[in-house]
């Protein structure tokens, strides 16, 4: 089985390293990893729900997860994007006006998650996850859309194609301590990879020339960037049944993107973007109070207008973006021993509030609701197989470009996720001993604190102490 589980980590591993082109909502971020978190819509800042769950918004989280886990998940993503624009043409005497969609494909975004302790009765919990997420377009030039025209508006700047693509491969080694039967507290550091291609570079100045169009030069070639940051959090056992949770994660400092570029007659540029991913406030409330259910509401603030780029006003070259606010609501139910369904629901604030500049072509974060379901399947008592389906709800923006007077602009985006996952358990129930050889398999130790709950999809039945065991 060990040497099963170690070839599926590396083939996720091989898969994360390929780059893929996504749009992430609220902004940069997908709501969720894998079908079991991203199910209940990114519910587990006071639940862990599974491996990814534990470790995606608060990292004391994997403390009260229950068991040693490998979570292998992801999503693919089929956005649907597109841009509409019109001006007036004033010799001709009409408007020009067109629609085009991004052709962004069919995109992998995968995940990892390993939890475990090194000892049944430890305090200390382990994990380490792997996520990837990011956002992009891919815009065709069109002569009859004026912000992907051959020339733009009124002939002065080449615009058209448009193309960009912001990845992020994140590593959240992580740790949480037990400090009291009711209280779990955990901290980590982050470790980003990051790359980026702008086509063309509008936070650039343009290309000038005395004869003909103005163009703005790419901004393709780049070598990956690293960065980093922490995490904190805590979860406290309110009742049995009800748990609070808060998890931070820090700015994440990045080094400064610089681009080989070159000029309208080829001699060589170098353009250059500072930028660094916003600081994260995660709250969360899980109810466990009715048999085989588990209730959560995360409340979430990204901080973009204190981020780099993200929150660099426009006129310094930035996308001018304001903090999102997000909150997700998400339940999972055990219909069986083997078999757990889920839905969530996300609403989150938009933090680009008008087009603005021709940046923000390139990173339309403006999907606000989002519905998710899901379902688990316990192939055997180990291991488990989950699948979901997401969906973003049709938003648009309308306003103006900087860059193109009187020409009105529309961004429209909607999305659909099928999410999967694979979860391997291994090693006894934390703080459980097997008994002798008898008819009874597992308990749960008499002990005045709550029992960790089990991850969604492990079914539980009363224990001879009457707390929950795996059947």
């Amino acid at each position: 089985m060990l040497k099963w589980c170690c070839r599926l980590v590396m083939a996720v591993l091989v898969t994360v390293a390929v780059p893929s082109l996504t749009q992430a909502q609220p902004g940069f971020y997908l709501p969720g990893a894998g079908a079991i978190h991203a199910g209940m819509a990114g519910v587990s800042t006071a639940t862990p729900v599974d491996a990814l769950g534990a470790l995606y918004w608060n990292p004391a989280a994997i403390g009260r997860l229950g068991r040693n886990e490998a979570s292998i998940g992801g999503s693919l993503i089929y956005p649907e994007l597109s841009v509409t624009s019109s001006r007036p043409r004033p010799l001709v005497g009409d408007v020009l006006s067109g629609r085009t969609r991004s052709d962004n494909g069919f995109p992998l975004v995968p995940s990892l998650g390993v939890v475990s302790k090194l000892d049944d009765d430890s305090p200390l919990t382990f994990g380490l996850g792997m996520l990837a997420f990011g956002s992009g377009v891919n815009y065709p030039g069109d002569p009859n859309n004026p912000v992907l025209a051959p020339t733009g508006p009124f002939g002065q700047v080449v615009l058209g194609p448009v193309f960009s693509n912001m990845q992020v491969i994140q590593l959240n080694p992580t740790v949480s301590y037990q400090l009291t039967d009711r209280l779990v507290v955990g901290a980590g550091p982050t470790v980003d990879i990051t790359t980026a291609s702008f086509d063309p570079a509008f936070f650039a100045q343009p290309n000038r020339v005395i004869l003909g169009p103005n163009s703005f030069p790419s901004a393709t070639n780049a070598r990956p960037y690293w960065g980093g940051g922490f995490r904190v959090g805590a979860v406290y056992s309110l009742t049995d049944t009800l748990d609070l949770g808060f998890g931070y994660t820090s700015p994440q400092w990045l080094e400064t993107w610089r681009f080989n570029a070159r000029d309208n007659f080829g001699n060589p540029q170098t353009l250059s973007l500072k930028a660094s991913l916003p600081a994260i406030y995660s709250w969360g409330v899980a109810w466990r109070g009715i048999e085989r259910l588990t209730l959560g509401v995360d409340m979430r603030y990204i901080d973009y207008k204190n981020a780099q780029m993200f929150g660099t006003p426009t006129d310094l070259g930035g996308l001018g973006w304001e903090g999102s606010f997000a909150v997700a609501v998400g339940g999972n139910y055990q219909v069986t021993d083997r078999f757990a369904v889920r839905a969530g629901y996300q609403y989150n604030t938009n933090p680009l509030q008008n087009t603005r500049v021709l940046f923000n072509l390139q990173s339309p974060a403006i999907i606000q609701h989002v519905v998710t379901v899901g379902t688990t399947m316990n192939l055997t008592e180990n291991l488990s197989t989950s699948l979901g389906y997401g969906y973003g709800f049709h938003n648009s923006i309308v306003g103006q470009f900087a860059q193109a007077p009187n020409t009105r602009v529309q961004l429209d985006a909607a999305g659909h996720q099928l999410l999967f996952g694979l979860q391997i358990k291994f090693g006894k129930p934390w703080g459980r001993k097997a008994c002798p050889p008898c008819d009874v398999s597992l308990t749960a130790p008499a002990t005045a604190g709550p029992v960790p709950s089990p991850s969604p999809g492990m079914a539980t039945v009363a224990g001879p102490l009457g707390g929950p065991t795996t059947p």
